[in-house]
């Protein structure tokens, strides 16, 4: 995958050697871009692999190996990237009604992965981590909206 951001001319006067590459995908004018996307990608490699690996973490105390696992997982993370089109038509304009279900209720299911991933000896940092992000969110008014309003507290530094 070859991310290009700058002129467009310049994008259009290389496009066929860098096709040669790999899959071209112009960002736009701004240099910056590409870099942003690259990063933001990684954000979403790691997020999915760090969850897959917590997944199979879990279902390995109960004799269930990878393999077995990841056609599951597969399945689940298509059905997921299928809800991002809406998500970000809320993230988009600012808006989080919950239509699925409310943070309030995520924060519960969290709190059950917490509590199952410690009851058979699996490291719970993640699903805490997600936890903290959205119990900051309700204290913020937010628990009747739905997940993509965690948006503001990616948006937010950590220290504010």
């Amino acid at each position: 995958m070859i991310l290009f951001s700058g002129p467009q001319a310049d994008f259009e006067a290389h496009k066929a050697m860098l096709g040669a590459l790999g899959s071209t995908t112009y960002l736009g004018a701004d240099h910056g871009l590409a870099s942003l996307y690259d990063v933001a990608g990684l954000t979403m490699m790691w997020g999915i692999l760090n969850a897959w690996l917590q997944g199979t973490a879990l279902l390995g105390t109960a004799g269930v190996d990878a393999a077995t696992f990841t056609p599951f997982a597969q399945q689940l993370a298509s059905v997921v990237v299928e809800w991002l089109p809406g998500y970000a038509e809320q993230v988009d304009s600012g808006s989080y009604p919950a239509e699925v279900s409310a943070l309030e209720t995520d924060v519960r299911a969290m709190t059950h992965l917490i509590e199952e991933s410690e009851a058979v000896g699996v490291n719970a940092e993640m699903p805490k981590l997600f936890k903290a992000i959205a119990d900051r969110s309700i204290a913020a008014g937010h628990a009747g909206e739905q997940y993509p309003v965690l948006v503001e507290e990616f948006r937010r530094p950590r220290n504010a």
